[in-house]
Order: C-alpha cells, then sequence, then structure tokens
C-alpha cells in the first residue's frame, strides 16, 4: 500500500503466498476476497474515482484517483484485514506499506528463502 498525505492512494498485490497449492491456498484465498471487496466497496459504494488493473499473473493494483473519506474507510478496513492474515501467516504474506518520504516499512516481514 502506499500512502500519501495521510490517505491510502494505492494498494498492490503481488507474488503468491505458498501455504498451499493453488486452488486450495486459504492464504492467497482470504488477501483475493479482501482486495476484490474493497476494490468494489472504493467504486461502487464509495463511488469514488480509481482505477483497478486485475493482470492474468496474479497481480492486483487498486489506485485511487482522488481522495474519498468513504472509500479510505474501506481501505483503512483492508489494510486491517490484510494485517490480521499477515499476523497469523507471517512466512505467507507480507504487507508494506510505503509514505513516499522514506520508501517502504514492512509491517510483517516475510521470511526468504534459505533463511
Amino acid at each position: 500500500m502506499r500512502r500519501s498525505g495521510g490517505c491510502i492512494v494505492r494498494l498492490e498485490v503481488t507474488g503468491h503466498a505458498g501455504f498451499a497449492r493453488p486452488g486450495e491456498d486459504i492464504v492467497c484465498a482470504g488477501v483475493s476476497a479482501l482486495v476484490q471487496a474493497a476494490a468494489h466497496g472504493v467504486v461502487r459504494h464509495a463511488g469514488a474515482k480509481a482505477t483497478v488493473h486485475d493482470e492474468p499473473d496474479g497481480a492486483y493494483v487498486l489506485e485511487m484517483l482522488e481522495p474519498n473519506p468513504r472509500a479510505q474507510a474501506v481501505l483503512e478496513t483492508t489494510l486491517s484485514g490484510l494485517r490480521a492474515i499477515a499476523a497469523e501467516y507471517p512466512r505467507h504474506l507480507s504487507v508494506l506499506v510505503s509514505t513516499g518520504r522514506r520508501g517502504a516499512r514492512a509491517e510483517h516481514n516475510r521470511p526468504r528463502k534459505g533463511a
């Protein structure tokens, strides 16, 4: 996630959780459900202007085009949910929040292979 002026302006999901095989991965399913619900909530219910890119490789990007307080509530709730999943499955999910000033900081670090 990226913040600007205290607001979440971008939500990006990349990579694979690796908890289980594709189609059986509960970490992936939880993250996917949260992120897709956030996109629907931001655009359809909060009426925010945003772009959504759902790539075939599994990457998903939601970018806010203008500030919207209702959309921020949805995005903050999504961030809270992602943090909860990362706390339960720290080896399979990292949550990064970038403020633009000092770059991204890890909320929950996923250990590197071989570490």
